[in-house]
């Protein structure tokens, strides 16, 4: 059994272009790339189609796979809230959602995550969640035009009461009614909002598609290197080898400080393929 290794390009947004950014993450050792696409890097209202032309044959130069794009909201994209009382927020946040599915078709990437945003005093949680769920619904229909696949990302607290845990992510998938619909699990989240690692994987079982992997103290919200912090790595490989996951672990950084990002990539990926050679998986 193979379990695929991936590195984001959100931890360089600070730093580089996102050009540079994936010469970066091939110099680190990996054989998949995931593209931000928030500004600076591959924004879609941005970057104009001979730039996209440009990024795609880079990814190609390299021999790297395009294996996910994630998206702007959350902390991060606070411009971007399915659930913001401004009308005029909602759909700025619904058409970015759709340009990235144009965007993925063009640079032929497979999947993005999905984030839920903040409800806002005012608004109550029920109708936050009805204006997210209402603009879910247009987006899976513009993702079943290409066969795209979309990752709802659970969250932790500060970022969204909508989707925290596993199962708030299946009542979605039950509701969306869509094969395109999937989960996306990210551990850095995770740690700090249900630490229970194994079960979540084995709760998402078919539904998972993707991870974001990354480790910190579950306390405050950071990307740290992988074995940096109190993730437990081991286990959740195994969970994923007990469910038959074959699918990609992304790796990501992301720190309120100035921080190595080659050295969290290059860290990360080490500590993943020691992880795996324990628990007897290829990569």
């Amino acid at each position: 059994m193979a379990i695929k290794l991936s590195a984001c390009t959100l931890g360089y947004t600070r730093q580089t272009t996102v050009e540079e950014a994936v010469r970066r993450i091939a110099s680190a050792g990996y054989k998949g790339v995931d593209l931000y696409t928030g500004a600076p890097h591959a924004w879609p209202q941005d970057y104009l189609k001979k730039e996209r032309d440009g990024l795609k044959k880079l990814i190609s130069d390299l021999g790297l796979k395009l294996t996910g794009f994630a998206v702007s909201g959350g902390g991060l994209g606070l411009q971007y809230n399915f659930s913001s009382p401004r009308e005029s927020i909602r759909k700025a946040t619904l058409q970015y959602y759709i340009d990235n599915i144009k965007l993925a078709d063009e640079l032929g990437c497979p999947l993005m995550n999905v984030l839920t945003g903040h409800v806002m005093y005012g608004t109550s949680k029920e109708q936050g969640r009805k204006w997210t769920m209402d603009a879910l619904h247009e987006i899976v229909a513009e993702a079943e035009k290409t066969k795209f696949i979309l990752g709802l990302h659970p969250q932790y607290i500060a970022e969204s009461s909508l989707m925290i845990t596993v199962d708030d992510a299946l009542e979605m998938i039950k509701e969306l009614n869509s094969s395109c619909v999937k989960i996306i699990y990210d551990t850095a989240q995770q740690n700090i909002s249900y630490r229970n690692f194994m079960d979540d994987i084995r709760r998402a079982g078919k539904h998972l598609c993707y991870v974001h992997g990354a480790d910190n103290d579950g306390v405050r919200w950071t990307h740290e290197a992988l074995g940096n912090g109190t993730v437990d790595w081991e286990g959740i490989v195994r969970a994923l080898v007990e469910i038959n996951f074959d699918g990609y672990i992304c790796t990501q950084s992301w720190s309120e400080l100035p921080n190595d990002v080659d050295s969290v990539m290059r860290s990360s990926r080490e500590y993943l393929e020691q992880v795996f050679k324990k628990v007897g998986v290829s990569s």
